[in-house]
């Protein structure tokens, strides 16, 4: 089968990295007479059109030139690297073994998460109660100063008006200029 893939695809059927497989790329279009350019689209006319008319374009790879570039390094068949079946169970007993350790250690962690939820609550729900015995304590005791307190309060400020009053206007009397005699010459007495 010979086709042509896009980047993504291009780099599962080799195995090859994305920025190496964009390299490529780079050497082979960046001389138009290059060997293998029929083997990445778009050609370089249609590329140049592209680029002028400021139209987006994507590039695609022939399976040809993966197989010619990357198979050959490695020295293995045209199968895909992604079908490739791992070759060692001791690796992967390894990482499984790995894998189950950090789901305990999750789940272990979980687990005081979940207590220490279970404790918070607890502990909101006990301030919750103190608050309302606390509002209910006050409560009763705003009522008991409402009801003991109003007639003695209410003596006591008529009481306080009613002499300030009075010394207010005493003073005012005394230290009015028309009201007040004047001696000038007047001796000490000492």
């Amino acid at each position: 089968m010979t086709s042509f893939l896009i980047l993504k695809e291009a780099v599962k059927y080799s195995g090859k990295s994305d920025s190496t497989l964009k390299r490529l790329i780079r050497e082979i279009t960046a001389d138009p007479d290059h060997e293998d350019r029929h083997l990445i689209d778009p050609d370089h006319e249609a590329l140049q059109a592209r680029k002028e008319a400021g139209e987006p374009y994507i590039w695609k790879i022939h399976t040809d030139l993966l197989d010619k570039r990357y198979r050959a390094e490695e020295g293995t068949t045209s199968e895909p690297a992604a079908a490739k079946e791992p070759t060692s169970t001791e690796g992967q007993s390894t990482v499984l073994s790995l894998l189950r350790e950090q789901l305990e250690a999750k789940d272990r962690q979980i687990e005081t998460l979940e207590k220490q939820l279970d404790r918070k609550d607890d502990q909101i729900s006990s301030q919750n109660e103190r608050m309302r015995e606390q509002n209910i304590l006050m409560k009763d005791l705003q009522q008991r100063l409402a009801i003991a307190a109003p007639s003695q309060q209410a003596d006591v400020i008529s009481a306080n008006t009613e002499q300030g009053s009075k010394d207010a206007n005493a003073k005012k009397s005394k230290d009015s200029i028309w009201t007040r005699e004047f001696h000038l010459f007047r001796r000490r007495d000492s």
